[in-house]
């Protein structure tokens, strides 16, 4: 019973042995494995870093320069056909589109919020009596501005209408 509990423990030993020199074996792969993959991520973080670098972020730099081409012909530069009535047709609706493209940078950059915060965080009980007026008083100039704006646009829309009516007319 003693020699059969020796020759059990012997092939126990010898098998501890060899599944710890496997053991090595794995954990010397998973190492080489590991940094195979290490380096292919650190290739791949340097071909895309020059690529991702020129995002602005704010906490880095506070200050930003945007660059934009800046186009210094003008449209009479910019049209030019042989036909000189087509010149005058395009010089016109280009005109019109531009005139139509600063009106609405206009709006938008000039009276969108006044519109739309006008009254805004000031309650009908937290308003003393004539705060009312005096707010309504400081808006008036800013109608008027927004009446000529107004006055513009149409002017412009008529414009256009009376343009594209002579082009229509002319064709047939």
């Amino acid at each position: 019973l003693t020699l059969q509990f020796i020759e059990s423990t012997i092939k126990l030993y010898k098998c501890y042995q060899f599944s710890e020199i496997h053991a090595e074996v794995q954990l010397k792969n998973y190492g080489k494995f590991l940094e195979e993959y290490t380096s292919q991520l650190k290739r791949i973080e340097d071909a895309l870093d020059d690529s991702v670098g020129d995002v602005w972020d704010f906490s880095l730099d506070p200050i930003a320069l945007k660059l934009l081409p800046y186009e210094q012909s003008s449209l009479l530069e910019l049209i030019k056909t042989e036909n000189k009535v087509l010149n005058k047709v395009i010089t016109v609706y280009a005109a019109l589109c531009c005139e139509i493209k600063k009106l609405k940078y206009e709006a938008e950059t000039k009276f969108y919020n006044g519109l739309l915060f006008y009254g805004e965080g000031a309650t009908d009980s937290s308003m003393v009596e004539g705060d009312c007026q005096i707010q309504m008083g400081r808006f008036v100039s800013f109608l008027q501005e927004l009446s000529c704006f107004v006055t513009r646009c149409y002017e412009v829309v008529v414009h256009v209408v009376h343009q594209l009516a002579v082009l229509y007319t002319s064709n047939k």
